[in-house]
Formats: C-alpha cells, structure tokens, sequence
C-alpha cells in the first residue's frame, strides 16, 4: 500500500518520520478518519473543515488549501486501487526542540494512508458497552479538536478490552455522558433523540452532526442534552455512531440490557441512503 508522506507517494515500509517529531514527542498533532466507499471517501468535505479548524486552534500552520487536500486523498485511493477501506490524515507540528515550546519548529509532517474497513455491521448486531474510570472535563475547549492526545480515550478502550465488551463509556465530572472511547453516543426518550452538547467534553463528531441533520430531515425531533448516567438504563433505546461503523444499537450498559427503539433502525436506514446517494 503506498502513502502520502510530506508531498512524496511511497510504499508504507519506507515512510519514516524523524525520532524528535512533535507528534511522536508530544501527541502535538491533529487527525482524521473518513470511511471510503466504493472509491469515495464518504463526508470528505466536513472532515477537512474539522482538521482545518483543528489545526488553527493549535496554531499549526494548515500546508494545503481544501481543493489540494482532496486531490491528494483522491489521488492516493486511486493509486491503491481501494473501493471499501479506511482514509487515515495525521498531521503534526513536525521537528522541534526539546520542551513544550513550539517555537522554531519544522514545518508540519502530513501523512496521508489507508487501511482496511470492517464490513458495516448488520443493523441488528448490537454491541455492548461498561462505564470506563476515566472522565473527560466539561466546557475543554480541546474537546473541538481531534488531536493526537487520546490516553484516556485508549485506557478507557482497554477497560473495555480486558472486560470483553466492544467499547467504554466515558462521563465528565458531573457524571453525564460524554462519548465512548471510539464514538459519540446517542439516546432516545419519547421519540427525541438525545445527545450529549459538546460543553459535556464530547468530541463534535462528523458522523454525530450528520446523524442529527438526517434526523431533522425525516421529522425525528432532536435535542443536545446532559445525558445522567443513572438515566441511560431508562432510555427508549441507545447507539453509537462514528465515520467507520456508522451507527450500532447498545445492547447492555453495565451488564444491564437497553431497550432498542425503532428510530435507531430508522437512523440506520437513512445513513445507508445517504452513503448511497453519494456514490
């Protein structure tokens, strides 16, 4: 498989960065995951304003305008000749001096890569998840960002791993719902779908924006809401979304089983649609 690595097209066993790069040093650094469909990369657009956005706010210089980055994700998909598979941008301040300061950096180090897709998960197929130790800070203003530091992220997903569960529920410290390691997450209650606002901590995730546009567009009333976590067990029903698996139904929280709610399977066959419409 050939990458993109700081304007060069290579194979992935020569693509190398440098031992004192700020993204390997500090996790200073931004990314993106966009799930590529028969050659397309699906919501392309959204993610390069969020990495755009991401690399403003930790003031590293952004090296392409949007029709480049595009032309180089288009370009690489079409070089390795993927239909279904994982687009992967990580982009780092690059080189620097030892210390915090980022003064007298490189300039920025852009990867580019793809890798291979699950298959969608059939609609029915629910995961199940446990509540992680870890908790992420309300009103971060680093929560907007999709940067390259994700400890509690990773720790709360080998909670998740040493349990036998699919993922971990991560709450803020007033004990709402934030996200989970790997998604944001969703609830519906007398017909209106819940999600956490990201004051909580969560991540704006593409796939979260998207799912509340799809459900204003089919008449499911929404709402942005602290979500308690003594309240989730009471939900009509709850699922995770993110660009690569779409939208899965939770089937326990905790060990105790969650309702499932028609709206979920109404969800999931609008995403289809629109995966489908952009082909």
């Amino acid at each position: 498989m050939d990458v993109f690595l700081n304007g060069e097209w290579m194979p992935e066993k020569q693509a190398t960065v440098s031992a004192f790069d700020r993204g390997f040093l500090y996790g200073d650094g931004v990314f993106e995951t966009v799930r590529v469909y028969q050659g397309h990369a699906f919501l392309l657009g959204r993610h390069l304003g969020r990495l755009a956005h991401g690399l403003s706010g930790l003031h590293i210089e952004d090296p392409y305008s949007f029709d480049e980055w595009t032309a180089h994700c288009r370009e690489l998909i079409a070089r390795n000749k993927v239909s279904d598979g994982i687009l992967r941008l990580h982009i780092t301040r690059g080189t620097g001096k030892r210390g915090y300061s980022s003064m007298g950096s490189g300039a920025p180090t852009v990867l580019i890569s793809l890798h291979d897709a699950p298959p969608v998960a059939d609609p029915k197929t629910f995961v199940h998840i446990i509540t992680a130790t870890g908790i992420l800070s309300d009103h971060d203003p680093l929560s907007t960002f999709k940067t390259a530091n994700k400890l509690v992220n990773i720790i709360a997903m080998r909670e998740a791993e040493q349990a036998e569960v699919h993922d971990a529920l991560l709450l803020n410290r007033n004990g709402h719902a934030t996200e989970t390691a790997a998604s944001n997450i969703f609830a519906v209650a007398e017909n209106v779908l819940l999600t956490p606002p990201l004051a909580s901590g969560c991540l704006g995730g593409i796939t979260r924006g998207f799912i509340l546009e799809l459900a204003a567009g089919i008449g499911i009333r929404t709402a942005q809401s602290d979500l308690p976590h003594e309240e989730l067990l009471l939900a009509d029903g709850l699922f995770l979304t993110n660009s690569v698996r779409e939208i899965q139904p939770i089937g326990t929280l905790d060990g105790h089983e969650i309702n499932q709610s028609p709206l979920t399977l109404k969800l999931q066959e609008a995403y289809r649609e629109s995966v489908q419409a952009a082909l």
